[in-house]
């Protein structure tokens, strides 16, 4: 004879009315997120480049990056081995996608981008810092609010895909399509208050003894250090 199971809580939390309730509210806390509501904020290497702020703007397509934990059954263990994560690995590009305008300012600005890691005179590749810098993408909502952003470190445009033209198109757009190398990304804290002018005079006060400190050690000891 089959014995019934009997739960702790006999109502289910997930309830259809439960979840509608907390989406639907009209306290601006819950809701759907939406995959057209983001920002993409780009900042390529070197001096400010006013194309920058337009070419994140035209951004048609960009996917959150993904995180992979790597990992190998232990073979100590009694019975059913287990997984254990010996690693942490991310996805070697990104792609994104721009609407471009008229005078393709967008793709000249990934080229430039691509040019300052080598050298055009004498093919010589420059130091990896110097081609690098991070792109933020922000999740927003209804309001523009941004409720979760994660940045991506040491990004450079890897390929910028070919442009194919054509006049069975003529009403197309023409599409940048970028894949964007990066190392790894990290999860904004969008919550965090601004860091008061107190608190930035506090820094660079401290900045400026920690310098003056370590200008008068002797480099033996410095070296020890």
């Amino acid at each position: 004879m089959a014995v019934l199971p009997k739960f702790i809580e006999g109502a289910a939390f997930g309830s259809l009315n439960t979840v509608l309730s907390h989406f639907l509210g009209g306290d601006g806390k819950d809701g759907y997120a939406l995959p057209s509501r983001y920002e993409v904020i780009i900042t390529p290497p070197g001096k400010p480049d006013p194309a920058a702020k337009k070419t994140s703007l035209r951004c048609e397509s960009i996917s959150l990056p993904g995180m992979n934990l790597t990992s190998t059954p232990d073979s100590n263990m009694y019975g059913v081995p287990a997984e254990i994560v010996d690693g942490v690995s991310f996805a070697d590009t990104i792609n994104m996608t721009f609407q471009s305008s008229s005078d393709l300012e967008e793709r000249v600005l990934f080229e430039r981008w691509q040019e300052q890691a080598w050298d055009r005179e004498t093919w010589n590749i420059k130091y990896y810092t110097e081609y690098t810098a991070p792109i933020d993408i922000y999740v927003l909502d209804l309001q523009n609010n941004k409720k979760y952003g994660v940045r991506l470190f040491d990004c450079y445009p890897k390929t910028i895909d070919a442009v194919p033209l054509s006049y069975a198109t003529a009403t197309d757009i023409i599409k940048i399509n970028v894949s964007m190398q990066y190392r790894y990304w990290e999860t904004l804290n969008i919550t965090a208050q601004p860091q008061g002018l107190g608190d930035k005079l506090f820094d660079v006060i401290a900045g400026n003894i920690k310098r003056g400190i370590s200008s008068r050690v002797p480099k033996v000891l410095s070296k020890l250090g």
